[in-house]
């Protein structure tokens, strides 16, 4: 039905179809709509109109795209401090049927109009859009209130979603690239974002998006940062967590990985997950003889004497 309304509207504003006050009925031009190309679907039909939409719901429908297909009542009113008006740019967005709202929940009518409105957005644009609005978030859980950080649970993509991972979300889409290389301050305290939602993560077993965020988190560290005194413990951190996550899920591989670079950036001394890790992961792929060989050679740095034989 939202096609046939979507088509029949440009066909309307093109005056392909026009009403005709001598006949009283519509007429329409056949020469026209036989060379007429339309789009392939209703996404398609939106977003070739998408420019006579006014300014404001233009910048909304390009905001709530960032999101997925589903934003909760919560995270509106939130972004109505992102762009004013905000909410009141939806009515017009709700009445053409791009938007719908049922229960708190402001949904995209169809998945492919927000993949249309997303990927029409120059990557420049969406980069600033996702760096902007996880700014927003992440302040909002790190200068909130108690109930800003613990409260607001977002119901998006048929899952629970707290504001912190929210906020990395979309500081992960934006990247590390969006960040001005001498930031460096910038850089970290997204790292520790991702850090706090790896953390709550992990804490509910949920370790596949808890590896997700330490190893995003990770990403925004180079390797100067790692090994200044300043971030070492946020770095050890990212990676103990991203170790822990790895073999909780039970790839072995992995978290010796992530367990071997504590080693190689951070000062190893200062973990007490590196090294059961790697004899657990070794245990776990049969490599007994080299998990022995390891295990001794850490009793060794740590001062105990074994006999040789």
């Amino acid at each position: 039905a939202l096609f046939v309304v979507e088509l029949l509207n440009s066909l309307l504003r093109d005056s392909i179809i026009t009403y005709s006050t001598q006949e009283l009925r519509y007429v329409w031009d056949w020469d026209r709509i036989d060379v007429l190309q339309t789009a392939d679907g209703v996404a398609g039909l939106i977003l070739s109109n998408f420019s006579s939409f006014p300014p404001a719901s233009q910048q909304a429908l390009q905001v709530l795209s960032t999101f997925g297909t589903q934003t909760d009542s919560n995270l509106l009113q939130i972004l109505e401090n992102y762009q004013d008006g905000f909410n009141s740019s939806l009515d017009f967005l709700i009445e053409k049927g791009i938007l719908d709202s049922a229960g708190g929940i402001c949904i995209f009518s169809h998945d492919l109009i927000q993949q249309e409105i997303y990927q029409s957005m120059p990557l420049p644009r969406r980069q600033q859009l996702h760096l902007e609005l996880g700014k927003l978030l992440g302040n909002i859980y790190q200068y909130g209130s108690s109930y800003d950080k613990t409260g607001f649970l977002f119901a998006g993509s048929n899952m629970i979603s707290s504001i912190i991972s929210l906020a990395c979300d979309q500081i992960n889409s934006a990247g590390p690239k969006s960040i001005r290389h001498s930031d460096k301050r910038e850089a970290c305290k997204f790292a520790k974002w991702n850090l706090d939602a790896g953390s709550e993560h992990s804490q509910q077993s949920n370790f596949r998006a808890s590896l997700h965020y330490y190893s995003k988190g990770i990403t925004f560290l180079g390797d100067d940062d790692c090994v200044s005194a300043k971030n070492v413990d946020l770095c050890l951190d990212l990676f103990e967590g991203a170790a822990l996550s790895s073999y909780a899920l039970g790839d072995a591989e992995r978290a010796i990985k992530y367990a071997d670079k504590i080693t190689e950036k951070v000062v190893p001394e200062k973990s007490n997950v590196s090294g059961a890790v790697i004899l657990k992961s070794l245990a776990m792929l049969s490599k007994h003889e080299e998990c022995i060989q390891k295990g001794i050679s850490m009793l060794h740095r740590l001062g105990f004497d074994l006999p040789s034989s």
